[in-house]
């Protein structure tokens, strides 16, 4: 606390982990698993003194999954977070499209892409945050099945703490009209 700006500090000591807390629940780990695990960990350490690494051992046995991650980028380090889609091609077969997907700043999270057709329908894919364990770029193929891509969103829902959404989005380039 002492080394944290003073108008500062109830941000990130209440404000922060609470909206964290609330993400991992919704978003990462799911309502179920996480209430559970939650609840353990009341059961397991209530009348004691736990330190930050026993909620996260906790939440982790409790859960089933390694969240090394999320505690890292969220609650450990001060990390940005900033995805990107790289680029969207079609395939040389013309049946499928990739989409490229960078991952531009230390903090990682999973992937959430809406992907809209020209006839109006839409597909939604969400990618695992282990995609980024190896690598900074990740490549993804979605089927055309006769379809064009119109448009690709990344986070289309507006849930992660991306710090520029300006790069989230690709749009198909307008045809040019010749006369």
């Amino acid at each position: 606390a002492d080394q944290i700006e003073p108008n500062l500090l109830g941000q990130l000591a209440y404000y922060k982990p609470a909206v964290g807390l609330r993400f991992l629940r919704e978003v990462v780990v799911g309502p179920e698993r996480f209430d559970a695990a939650f609840k353990q960990y009341i059961r397991t350490w209530a009348l004691k003194s736990p330190q930050p690494a026993d909620f996260f051992r906790c939440m982790e046995n409790g859960t089933g999954m390694n969240l090394d991650w999320f505690w890292r980028g969220w609650l450990l380090e001060n990390l940005e977070f900033d995805q990107a889609i790289l680029s969207v091609e079609k395939t040389s077969r013309q049946d499928s499209v990739e989409i490229k997907i960078g991952n531009l700043k230390e903090m990682v999270m999973p992937v959430f892409l809406r992907i809209q057709f020209e006839d109006g329908s839409e597909t939604e894919l969400n990618l695992p945050v282990q995609i980024w364990h190896y690598t900074n770029q990740w490549t993804t193929s979605i089927p055309l099945e006769g379809k064009v891509v119109t448009k690709v969103t990344l986070d289309p829902n507006k849930i992660l703490p991306d710090m520029r959404v300006r790069n989230n989005s690709w749009t198909a380039p307008k045809p040019e009209v010749t006369d």
